[in-house]
């Protein structure tokens, strides 16, 4: 007998890019086909305002959170019209960390599925960096969806 692969629990990693959504609609295909419950995370790094100060960053949190709730509503819409069990998060932390350990750990995740890159430009590096950490980190299978 062959290893039956179920994925009860998928995360996905939101940075309103559209590659991140191009991982939602692949999650969105294996969910239907395991009758999966999607966790759809936008993971704001603390790290890249603590030099500007406490009250400047409280500024860039809350505009971060802004941000994070037009790319984790923008994920609910999608998919209702899919059909699908999803379950919106805005978590703060180190975003590769957090996706490849942290997460999966807290919410027994059993497939991590991710953008091979970002928005554009710096963000492209970043979470370009961030992939390739979550590929050899991740405590769970990881699937990687290319542009």
């Amino acid at each position: 007998m062959g290893v039956v692969m179920m994925f009860e629990k998928i995360l996905v990693p939101l940075d309103g890019s559209e590659n991140a959504f191009k991982a939602l609609a692949t999650a969105f295909d294996l969910a239907k086909h395991y009758d999966s419950k999607i966790y759809a995370v936008v993971v704001a790094n603390d790290q890249s305002y603590t030099q500007y100060g406490a009250i400047f960053g409280d500024d860039i949190m809350a505009h971060m959170k802004e941000q994070a709730e037009v790319t984790l509503q923008e994920a609910r819409s999608r998919a209702e019209k899919q059909g699908v069990d999803l379950v919106t998060m805005f978590e703060v932390g180190i975003p590769k960390m957090a996706i490849a350990d942290s997460l999966p750990d807290r919410l027994e995740t059993d497939l991590t599925i991710i953008g091979k890159s970002g928005v554009h430009g710096l963000s492209r590096a970043i979470m370009g960096s961030t992939t390739a950490y979550v590929t050899r980190r991740s405590i769970t299978a990881v699937m990687v969806v290319g542009d």
